[in-house]
């Protein structure tokens, strides 16, 4: 699974250090169904998506979604589980935990950047 971090383009603060890219069918249906509780470091990123659902999930989610720029179009706050959301001219969202205590909302507008990094599996 691809990982990485994205950070606030105009001021390079990092805002998720921990972010999972869900680029397959399966990582998209599953999404942070497996999760117990939420982080506040870690986000799913779901890129060429405007929709998502909280079928099964434990918590309620904050919902961001990205123009094909990589910014912030959108802020949805509080998903409850069982819900589906559906956003209007995004291009990709990002999931996170709710109550997520970042001022995304002031952050409409600017353009996140996303950075890979190396996923590393150690022999057991």
């Amino acid at each position: 699974m691809k990982q990485g971090r994205f950070y606030l383009g105009k001021t390079g603060r990092c805002i998720w250090c921990d972010v999972k890219v869900m680029e397959y069918f399966p990582q998209r249906l599953v999404g942070m169904l497996y999760l117990r509780v939420a982080s506040p470091q870690r986000a799913f990123w779901f890129p060429r998506c405007s929709s998502v659902h909280t079928w099964g999930m434990r918590f309620a989610i904050d919902v961001i979604g990205l123009d094909k720029h990589q910014r912030i179009q959108t802020v949805i706050r509080n998903v409850q589980p069982a819900n589906v959301v559906r956003l209007v001219n995004v291009d990709s969202i990002i999931e996170c935990e709710a109550g997520c205590p970042l001022p995304l909302e002031l952050w409409q507008g600017e353009a996140l950047e996303f950075m890979s990094k190396e996923v590393c599996y150690e022999d057991s």
